[in-house]
C-alpha cells in the first residue's frame, strides 16, 4: 500500500510539473539576452501586421524577451516605430515596435517575422464614402479601395449600387463570355450590343462562340404574355420573337415625336445590350438615360430604394434601351461588378 501511495504522489508531482511547463509556455518570457546598440529610432505610419513566431522584446536594447509568439497563434499588431540596432557581432538589424489590439502585448520584434495584413474599413466608413458619391454611380473613389473592403462589405456595395452576382462562375472565363446565337436574324444586334460593352469597358468582355464552344446563348423566346422584350434567366438571354418580327414595333406604339428619335434596329441593339448588362451583374436603376433603366423597381432582385417613376428623366425623353446607349452610371457599375467578381 505504501508503494502505491508513493507512486500516486510521484505521478501527481509529474503532472504538476508538466502543467507548470505548459502554463509557463503560454505566459510572458522574462529571459535576458546581450544588449544591442541602438543606431536609430523613427516613427512610422501606422501599419498592421500579423506574426506567429519570434520573440517580443520589452526594451529597445533587446535584453528582455517578453513573449514567445509561437505560443499565441496568429496575432495582429499595429507597428508605430522602426528601430535600427547594431548587434554584438557588428551586423545591423531592423525591429518594429508593435502593439496588439488590446494593448496588452507589446514590444519590439524583428521585422522579418511580420507579415502585412489588410484591415477593412468599418461599415460606417464605407457607408459614409458611398453617401458622399453620386447616387447609384460608383465613381473612382468607390472603385479604388483595398480589395479587403469589397470582400468584407460586398452586401453594402450590392445594395448601394443595385448590383448582384446574377451569372454562374462558368459564364465568364478570364473575365470573358463567349456567345452563341442560333437565330441568324439576331446576329447583327448581338454583335452591335457586344461592341457597345466592349468599347465602353475598353476590353473584350463578350466574344462570339460556336454551338459547341460557348458560355452564353442568345435566342428567341416568347415574352408577350409576361411583358418582356428581353429576358436573362441566369443561364441564357431571350428576345421576344413576336415583337421582334412586328415591323411597326415599338415606334408605332409610342408618341410620334419620340418614335422619330430612334430606329427599330437601334432599339433591339439596346434590348440585347441591356440583357448583357444583367449578365455583368447590373440590376435596374431609376435613371431614364441609363441602359439599365426600368420604369419601376418592381422587377429588381436588389434595390437601394423603391421607384415608381423615373428618378431623373433623360434629356431626349427616351430611355437608355431605346437610345442603345451606355451611360456613365452603367459603365461605373459594370466596373464595380468586375471588382466584386461578378464577371
Amino acid at each position: 500500500m505504501k508503494q502505491l501511495k508513493e507512486r500516486v504522489l510521484l505521478l501527481a508531482a509529474g503532472m504538476f510539473t508538466a502543467g507548470a511547463i505548459a502554463i509557463n509556455q503560454a505566459n510572458p518570457v522574462d529571459a535576458k539576452t546581450s544588449a544591442v546598440k541602438v543606431v536609430s529610432v523613427s516613427s512610422i505610419s501606422k501599419t498592421t501586421y500579423q506574426a506567429s513566431k519570434g520573440y517580443l522584446y520589452g526594451d529597445a536594447q533587446l535584453t528582455q524577451k517578453r513573449y514567445n509568439l509561437r505560443n499565441y497563434g496568429k496575432l495582429v499588431f499595429d507597428a508605430s516605430k522602426r528601430l535600427t540596432v547594431k548587434k554584438p557581432n557588428g551586423k545591423q538589424a531592423i525591429y518594429y515596435y508593435v502593439t496588439n489590439k488590446s494593448s496588452k502585448i507589446k514590444g519590439y520584434i524583428w521585422h522579418g517575422y511580420l507579415t502585412k495584413v489588410q484591415v477593412p474599413m468599418s461599415e460606417k466608413a464605407i457607408v459614409k464614402l458611398i453617401d458622399q458619391a453620386p447616387d447609384m454611380n460608383p465613381v473612382e473613389s468607390i472603385r479604388d479601395l483595398k480589395p479587403i473592403n469589397y470582400e468584407t462589405h460586398e452586401a453594402a456595395f450590392d445594395l448601394a449600387y443595385n448590383v448582384f452576382h446574377f451569372s454562374p462562375a462558368s459564364m465568364f472565363r478570364d473575365n470573358q463570355a463567349s456567345i452563341y446565337v442560333p437565330d441568324s436574324e439576331l446576329s447583327q444586334h448581338v454583335q452591335a450590343a457586344m461592341a457597345k460593352w466592349n468599347t465602353a469597358l475598353d476590353t473584350t468582355v463578350f466574344t462570339l462562340g460556336t454551338k459547341t464552344n460557348h458560355t452564353l446563348t442568345i435566342s428567341f423566346g416568347n415574352g408577350v404574355k409576361e411583358g418582356w422584350d428581353g429576358l436573362y434567366d441566369g443561364k441564357a438571354i431571350y428576345v421576344d420573337k413576336a415583337h421582334y418580327r412586328d415591323a411597326q414595333y415599338p415606334g408605332a406604339y409610342m408618341k410620334p415625336e419620340l418614335a422619330a428619335k430612334f430606329t427599330t434596329d437601334q432599339y433591339w441593339d439596346g434590348v440585347i445590350a441591356h440583357e448583357l448588362g444583367h449578365t455583368l451583374g447590373l440590376d435596374h436603376t431609376g435613371y431614364q438615360e441609363d441602359l439599365m433603366y426600368a420604369p419601376n423597381s418592381m422587377g429588381n432582385v436588389i434595390a437601394k430604394y423603391i421607384w415608381k417613376k423615373p428618378v431623373a428623366k433623360s434629356a431626349t425623353g427616351l430611355d437608355g434601351t431605346e437610345m442603345a446607349a451606355i451611360s456613365e452610371r452603367d459603365l461605373n457599375r459594370a466596373k464595380l461588378a468586375k471588382i466584386l467578381g461578378y464577371w
